[in-house]
């Protein structure tokens, strides 16, 4: 008997601590809505695993959020027959977030971003993309399907379970904008038990891990950009009574070794505070220009301008995210603004001058300030602005870097290629191409 009741004991601790199978049924479905935490703790311990392991990260402190949306395909706004055959894609997932391409001189903004699914019983492939491109205030549909989709999942997904595929695309706005990218996507689940996080606790998690090979080709504006690279990974845990991953943590491969960029975690809809920042183009307007403003604030839900331009009437104001504004005149006019959320606000001023006063507002940063150029892991400025804020985005308009202390940061992590220093000031913006080897 003794025997036995041991063996028992034995069988139900394999029921109750067994692994679960997370299936199609259990990920997202057209109308479902989820709100996705940033976080800044960077330097936790993702990497450990294995079978019946307890992730704890209860601690993770939340900075930003955005909100992650799932829909008809059909009813996403453009208009592409690729959308209405459902053999190609039967489901869109949108985070509504706009990204600025920070070209000095030109105004470049991606906004309606979509990705597009093939979700089945058995597998979820992305087959395609859509985005606008905003050029100068004229937006131009950009749509995008696969030559080979990306098969971001295999269900159902289990313990032990390991696949590899192979995506790839090429997007072409002529004139405007190339892309080639060519995708190795290799999938192991590693790793189940509990995990917390801010969020809540869960206790039958399934943890991914993805490797992602990434060859890219790149133009803007008919100028080529060195061809890319880059290996990152992603650590993802699924739990069945979620429809997206509660937790997910990004990952570059800097000398051998995973450094942590991004941490994400399911939650509830939160207000963070704001940081207010903003540019402007182009460089050096003049009377009756029309100057275009990039709003690279973070956690705004609602904005106003004032543009310094009380003759313009009712157009000195506005509540647009990324408004224009024309200044009939020569002068020096002070932009205002203020953004809010549900709990927070926060101002911002910047001087714009127009014409030729002999106020630059905005200075063309010479490449030989920025030593060395090229730059292997770090760079030293010549001569820094007083209390600037410091700006590093590459060329696909990606902010890497933000902060004051930029000469002391590391960017062994980036890839090969062209990037943007920008000195933000109250009163004017110095911009420097260095180049990343």
């Amino acid at each position: 008997m003794k025997a036995n009741f041991s063996f028992y004991l034995c069988f139900m601790c394999g029921v109750l601590f067994a692994q679960s199978t997370y299936n199609s049924s259990h990920f997202a479905a057209i109308g479902d809505s989820f709100y996705v935490t940033s976080a800044n703790n960077l330097a936790l311990d993702y990497e450990t695993t294995g079978t019946n392991y307890n992730w704890d990260f209860s601690t993770l402190v939340g900075t930003s959020q955005s909100q992650l949306q799932y829909r008809n395909p059909t009813q996403t706004g453009f208009l592409w027959a690729f959308l209405f055959n459902t053999n190609n894609t039967n489901l869109a997932s949108t985070n509504n977030d706009p990204q600025t391409l920070n070209l000095p001189g030109q105004v470049v903004r991606l906004t309606d971003a979509y990705n597009y699914f093939r979700k089945s019983t058995t597998e979820l492939r992305q087959t395609g993309s859509a985005y606008k491109i905003n050029y100068n205030g004229l937006p131009i549909p950009v749509t995008n399907q696969y030559t080979d989709a990306d098969i971001l999942y295999r269900f159902p997904i289990q313990y032990g379970n390991v696949d590899t595929d192979n995506s790839s695309y090429t997007i072409s706005v002529p004139t405007l904008f190339y892309q080639e990218n060519d995708l190795e996507r290799s999938n192991e689940v590693d790793g189940w038990g509990s995990l917390s996080t801010p969020y809540g606790s869960y206790t039958n998690v399934l943890r991914m891990k993805t490797t992602l090979v990434s060859n890219d080709s790149i133009s803007l504006l008919g100028t080529g950009l060195p061809r890319t690279i880059r290996t990152t990974r992603e650590l993802k845990w699924f739990d069945t009574t979620q429809k997206i991953p509660v937790l997910k943590v990004t990952q570059n491969s800097v000398g051998g070794n995973w450094v942590t960029t991004t941490v994400e975690y399911l939650d509830a809809q939160r207000d963070f505070e704001i940081t207010t920042l903003f540019t402007y183009a182009p460089q050096n307007p003049a009377a009756g220009d029309t100057v275009y403003f990039q709003n690279l604030s973070t956690n705004g839900t609602s904005y106003s301008w004032n543009f310094g331009d009380p003759a313009s009437g009712s157009a000195n104001t506005s509540t647009e995210e990324f408004p224009t504004h024309v200044y009939a005149a020569d002068g020096v006019y002070t932009v205002q603004l203020t953004v809010s959320n549900g709990s927070f606000t926060d101002t911002v001023s910047q001087i714009v001058v127009i014409g030729n006063l002999g106020i630059p507002s905005f200075e063309n940063g010479e490449s030989n300030a920025v030593y060395p150029n090229p730059f292997e892991n770090k760079f030293k400025l010549i001569q820094q602005l007083s209390d600037a804020d410091y700006l590093l985005t590459a060329a696909n308009g990606q902010i890497v870097y933000k902060g004051k202390d930029v000469e002391n940061q590391d960017f062994s992590f980036l890839s090969s290629g062209i990037y943007i220093l920008s000195a933000v000031t109250s009163d004017k913006i110095v911009r420097y191409k260095v180049v990343k080897q």
